[in-house]
């Protein structure tokens, strides 16, 4: 039977329970009208506080306001704390605090519930400051001791940072719940303090608190920071020891923990044992095996995570576009694209902006253009990737067209962006223009520079033979420079033969990381460009010394789906004789197209015909004429190296694309050179 809006038995029909029910907005809107069309008195105030919140928890913050606007009724603290309650669940935090303010100038006191409301509304907008006042009130009000408050304080203390006065508030607590325990523990953990929620863990232990999962995450959480497995398999075993194992929030957090702590093997045996595998746990294996460098495998498990009937999200793609891109693996990047597509992804930011950074660093910069014009609203971290790719593709220009396009709407450059500017100065050569930028970013946007920044400039200057202003911006920095600035002027010292300063850099590289073979190879190379060979032999036995040597660097290709990788005067490659063949012919076009082995490059005393048939046999030569004979006519061909390719195979590489008209795409440890007609985008500076 239909019920009479004007029936006198509604208003003991419609409760705070049936507004509790409405699952949808527009049941909510009609259950009110119904509320508001009755002929009885105003709803009492606990219907009108479940309206508030109601509408706040659906959204609506206009009919939130209104409902207690027309309650007809003087309201009271739980009234006031569904209005709080409805502004912070739209994110309106400071609001929220100026409604905190009118209810006390109404004369209304708080009661245990208003505090921690306010105290979320702190640690989601880190308003530490007002979460001091409020703490002030806590106390005038007598209600520091309720441990709902205080457990809020803790809370809001560690999100803000404040672990001193979080501990403080901890340690005065009366009486402490799992909860107190568990907000202490997290806090540490999420404030990078593991050894110290390892403490907590222990403290909780002695003082007989029943463990739960929250707190057992947490700790897990503590044990991957550290990079701690000993610890972690501790851990574990009172996972299982205690039933935890089958919870999936425990699980998945042991499996990042093995992950994280080099025991991947452990992460995976881990998953397959696992009764219940959420996307949570199957996005954390994928993003950890990407992250270890096993693509492949982590490209296979999204494959698998889809027969499994499970659905792939945006957080899925986060986990392995960065690792696509980083490797360069562009079928795969490709793949990703296609799921993106038919799955609607298209308008998924992050998805598509990871997206172009993958097309980006696998060399193929006009579809990541084109995906970045197509983005509906780019957020600085799109306009920032964008110019990043310019920059790393030897495209100063057009990076620092985009960078002015950008601030012209109205997009607000961060410290990333900078980066990316920066970089592409000096990959370009732009000293002016860098030390223009570099000003701008300081005076006009107001970002201190970090060490990134000053690296890049370091960077540029060095590559430009600028070593005097280098290491006067060094003496000049207010930070301690990092292994990566000292790096950039020893580069530059090679590059230009400044063989004084190289040493005097390498010597502070050595101070800082003593283990890396390439400060070591670098300081090496100086010494023989200037045919100071006694040193060469010097710097080399003390690498042999501490068991240091130089990785043999790698050219790669990829053919179809399948990546054939080639080392210098590699032989091991089933198709090595025709290989050999293709680049015999090859040379011999560009000898006869005016090609001279630059053989300075090859940094070993010994006569000039044994440096000519080393450099024939460098890698991304190799790997060149294999793409020759596997690719199609006009394909461009695409080569990753893991050094930086040297002059000549750089001035060879320029001679073949103009001899065999094609376009060749070399992607070394620092940059892509576009080589085409015999012209390099870097423009011989790199």
């Amino acid at each position: 039977m239909a019920i009479s809006c004007t029936d006198p038995t509604l208003p003991s029909l419609i409760s705070s329970q049936t507004v509790d029910s409405c699952r949808s907005l527009s049941t909510l809107k009609q259950t009110h009208a119904q509320i508001l069309k009755s002929p009885a008195p105003s709803p009492d105030l606990s219907l009108t506080t479940k309206l508030v919140a109601s509408y706040g928890r659906f959204g609506d913050l206009g009919s939130s306001i209104s409902a207690f606007n027309r309650c007809g009724r003087a309201p009271d603290a739980f009234l006031f704390n569904s209005l709080i309650q409805a502004h912070i669940f739209n994110s309106l935090f400071g609001s929220a605090l100026r409604i905190y303010v009118r209810m006390v100038e109404d004369g209304i006191v708080p009661n245990r519930f208003t505090f921690p409301l306010l105290f979320k509304a702190c640690s989601s907008s880190f308003m530490i400051s007002s979460g001091v006042q409020l703490h002030g009130h806590v106390v005038k009000s007598g209600l520091e001791s309720n441990p709902f408050v205080a457990v809020g304080l803790v809370d809001m203390y560690m999100k803000n940072g404040a672990i001193g006065s979080a501990r403080m508030v901890f340690d005065g607590m009366a009486e402490r719940d799992v909860v107190a325990w568990n907000a202490l523990l997290t806090g540490y953990s999420q404030n990078g303090m593991p050894a110290e929620a390892l403490g907590v863990y222990n403290g909780m232990r002695e003082a007989g608190v029943d463990v739960d999962f929250v707190a057992v995450a947490s700790v897990i959480a503590a044990c991957s920071q550290l990079r701690s497995i000993h610890q972690g398999k501790w851990v574990h075993s009172w996972v299982v020891k205690n039933g935890f194992e089958a919870d999936v929030v425990v699980a998945t957090a042991l499996l990042d923990m093995y992950a994280s702590s080099g025991g991947l093997d452990l992460a995976i045996q881990l998953f397959e044992e696992m009764v219940i595998r959420d996307l949570i746990a199957w996005n954390c294996l994928i993003a950890c095996c990407a992250q270890n460098g096993m693509i492949e495998d982590a490209f296979k498990l999204f494959v698998e995570m889809q027969w499994s009937g499970l659905k792939p999200n945006g957080s899925s793609l986060a986990g392995i576009l960065p690792a696509v891109g980083r490797f360069g693996a562009l079928h795969l990047g490709k793949s990703c694209h296609g799921f993106i597509v038919r799955n609607s992804l298209e308008l998924d930011e992050f998805v598509v902006t990871a997206l172009m950074d993958v097309y980006a660093k696998s060399g193929d910069l006009i579809v990541a253009r084109r995906l970045f014009n197509i983005m509906r609203n780019k957020s600085v971290v799109a306009w920032s990737s964008m110019i990043a790719g310019y920059g790393t593709h030897g495209c100063g220009d057009e990076a620092l067209a985009l960078f002015e396009k950008m601030q012209a709407n109205n997009i607000k450059p961060n410290y990333i962006t900078y980066i990316g500017v920066l970089s592409a100065c000096a990959h370009g050569g732009f000293i002016d223009k860098g030390r223009d930028y570099f000003h701008r970013m300081v005076h006009n946007h107001g970002i201190l520079p970090r060490v990134q920044h000053y690296t890049c400039m370091v960077d540029l200057f060095s590559r430009a033979g600028l070593l005097d202003e280098a290491m006067d911006l060094i003496d000049a920095m207010p930070i301690e420079p990092s292994a990566g600035i000292w790096g950039a002027l020893l580069g530059g010292c090679r590059k230009h033969g400044h063989v004084g300063l190289g040493k005097y850099a390498a010597e502070r590289l050595f101070e800082l990381n003593s283990s890396d073979p390439g400060f070591y190879v670098l300081l090496s190379n100086i010494y023989a460009a200037a045919g100071m060979w006694a040193d060469v032999r010097r710097v080399r036995s003390s690498m042999r010394e501490r068991g240091l040597w130089k990785p043999a660097g790698w050219s790669s290709i990829e053919i179809g789906s399948k990546v054939h990788c080639f080392i210098s005067g590699d032989m091991a490659h089933p198709d090595t004789n025709e290989i050999y063949k293709k680049l015999e012919e090859v040379m011999e076009e560009i000898g006869k197209a005016g090609y001279v082995p630059v053989t300075k490059v090859v940094l070993h005393d010994v006569e000039d015909d044994v440096k000519e048939n080393v450099l024939k046999c460098h890698s991304e030569k190799l790997a060149i004429a294999y793409g020759l004979i596997r690719t199609s006519v006009g394909q461009p061909i695409r080569i990753m190296k893991s050094l930086r390719t040297c002059e000549d195979c750089h001035v060879a590489a320029k001679l073949i694309s103009k001899v065999v008209c094609r376009e060749i795409v070399l992607r070394d440890a620092v940059r892509f050179h576009h080589i085409k007609d015999g012209v390099c985008t870097c423009g011989d500076y790199w």
